[in-house]
């Protein structure tokens, strides 16, 4: 089955000289893996630049049943993220992004909303000038409202702790990495309710609230694990 489809590239393997493969996330059809013959001349079909990671690409794929593998046979970049890659800052939430992706996305549905929302953070993250900073943690947010796991800010008087794995504030104050304390809980349900695009946080605020989330995530998806990009980030956003 011959398709057309719009793609994310979020990994590209070399496979020998002139073939890569690719690990998509799609438009139509969620996640999927595609092998795609490469040249390096100017007559070439496909060049290695439209392959590289962030990507975003318009592709003709070739379906093939039962296989894990399917044949991409053309494809034009219609977004390259230029802009991105000339600022440390922006490209270390991108790159943020990028590993939670890899992380998360597993199956092979069509999340078109979901695909609307990846392309939209990448959008602002190349065009913005100011007010970027937190896009990570937006980012983590609303993908857990898509992947069916955001975490409810139901706390009152009553319910002051937020407990990880219930995703919800309790009465009981759990120990990390199960729970957050009083002071914890009361943060983070600020941050569930506040416009990440104009909120003011300390360093040690957004650090906390970053690996809260990471907590979170790694409780609520198989495999999750410990994530390389979130040092580059507190790195960079040290101020």
């Amino acid at each position: 089955m011959r398709v057309s489809e719009k793609a994310l590239i979020l990994q590209s393997i070399k496979h020998g000289d002139k073939k890569y493969i690719l690990k998509l996330f799609s438009r139509q059809h969620g996640m999927l893996s595609a092998a795609v013959n490469v040249g390096q001349s100017k007559t070439s079909k496909i060049r290695s630049s439209a392959v590289m990671p962030l990507n975003f690409i318009e592709a003709e794929l070739i379906f093939k049943e039962n296989k894990d593998i399917h044949l991409l046979t053309e494809l034009s970049v219609y977004k390259a993220q230029s802009n991105i890659h000339q600022h440390i800052s922006k490209l270390s939430i991108a790159q943020f992004m990028h590993e939670v992706m890899l992380k998360t996305l597993k199956d092979q549905h069509e999340h078109a909303a979901l695909f609307a929302f990846v392309e939209e953070c990448f959008d602002y993250l190349n065009a913005a000038n100011e007010g970027y900073h937190n896009l990570h943690l937006h980012f983590l947010l609303e993908l857990s409202k898509h992947l069916g796991f955001e975490p409810q800010n139901n706390r009152n008087d009553s319910s002051l702790f937020f407990d990880v794995r219930e995703g919800r504030f309790t009465e009981t104050a759990m120990v990390w990495p199960f729970g957050l304390d009083q002071a914890q809980s009361a943060l983070f349900s600020e941050t569930l309710q506040c416009d990440f695009f104009t909120a003011r946080f300390s360093r040690e605020e957004k650090h906390l609230v970053l690996d809260v989330f990471l907590n979170y995530f790694a409780f609520h998806i198989p495999g999750f694990g410990i994530l390389k990009s979130p040092e580059v980030l507190k790195e960079v956003f040290n101020d």
